[in-house]
């Protein structure tokens, strides 16, 4: 996983270049970056049916999706979802890759995944703002579901 950390970085350029209405609530990449490998580990450790899958280019990667596979049990109590359920967690290609298909063949290969672990469906976050994005997964089928709003909650008198 160390290895894929210049691609991790390009999705946290990428996001906060998406997101400058949260400049304020930016943590700095290497604390980002161990923040998330150690979110990674734990998915791993309680997760094990998740995955990684890169995509290399010559001697680099060059995009890549990681995959948690976790308790579809309470996860919308209106509708059904499998059990297990998936979540992209990420899915990132290189600035310079996008737009060659990595991202799709990258699909394609979780897609196939799941179906070898029987696993229905899956779930996808994506940034508002990355209009990009969200074209490429409802190109692909994927339906809107849930918006997720931040709001900080201001101290009383400010």
């Amino acid at each position: 996983m160390d290895d894929l950390q210049p691609v991790w970085r390009a999705l946290y350029e990428h996001h906060t270049a998406l997101t400058p209405h949260l400049r304020d609530r930016e943590v700095p990449f290497e604390q980002a970056w161990r923040s998330r490998r150690e979110i990674e580990r734990q998915w791993f450790a309680t997760e094990p049916e998740s995955f990684v899958l890169a995509a290399q280019k010559t001697d680099r990667y060059v995009g890549y999706a990681f995959v948690r596979a976790r308790a579809g049990a309470g996860f919308a109590a209106s509708w059904s979802a499998s059990d297990p359920l998936a979540e992209l967690a990420i899915l990132v290609v290189l600035p310079e890759m996008r737009g060659q298909g990595i991202g799709s063949m990258l699909l394609d290969a979780v897609e196939a995944r799941l179906r070898e672990h029987m696993i229905e469906d899956m779930t996808i976050g994506v940034i508002t703002t990355n209009t990009e994005a969200m074209r490429l997964y409802e190109r692909r089928g994927a339906v809107p579901f849930l918006t997720q709003l931040v709001h900080r909650v201001r101290p009383e008198g400010s």
